[in-house]
């Protein structure tokens, strides 16, 4: 038993590191471009998938069976919404280092911001996903949801106020894929 839970934890141990250090395999060299391919993530759905409250009223009100049919399906839900973070976070990580080779300081400055940014979703993109595997053989609520929209909100905001210094017509675009 004990080297199940073992051989468990170094294989998702694994999965994390191999996970951190995927970079995307696109490479957006300027705000439009990493916009096209920014997916959509939807905090507010997000949150409410991820609701203990929301969790809780269903398990009191749906028979057992249907309630874990439920949540399994919730679980692939928020699995999906982590690897849409995850897959912008790639892009943003990208963006941010073309950002850090620019000539002005305030991109630069800039990019360095929204790489540390998007490192920081990535980390708790990692735990989370870590989490809701734990959730899926334990029957706790799902770990890390709210530092996840924070992060991914605190991005929306840096590119909201590169939009504002030097692409004002995007903020608009910005504010389809962000809800800060």
């Amino acid at each position: 038993m004990m080297s199940v839970l073992i051989l468990v934890l170094v294989g998702a141990a694994a999965t994390a590191i191999i996970m951190l250090l995927r970079g995307s395999m696109e490479h957006p060299s300027n705000l439009p471009e990493l916009l096209d391919r920014l997916e959509p993530f939807n905090a507010a759905c997000f949150r409410h998938l991820a609701s203990d409250v929301d969790n809780g009223y269903l398990k009191q009100k749906l028979p057992t069976r249907e309630y874990r049919r439920l949540r399994l399906l919730r679980l692939r839900a928020i699995r999906a919404y982590y690897a849409l973070a995850f897959h912008n976070s790639s892009l943003l990580l990208s963006y941010g280092q073309v950002l850090v080779r620019a000539s002005d300081a305030d991109l630069v400055e800039f990019g360095q911001q929204l790489s540390t940014a998007a490192i920081q979703l990535r980390l708790a993109l990692i735990k989370g996903a870590v989490g809701v595997f734990c959730c899926y053989f334990l029957p706790v609520g799902v770990p890390y949801c709210r530092q996840i929209t924070e992060h991914y909100d605190r991005i929306g905001a840096h590119l909201k106020a590169l939009c504002d210094m030097h692409a004002p017509d995007l903020g608009i675009t910005v504010a389809e894929h962000f809800s800060f």
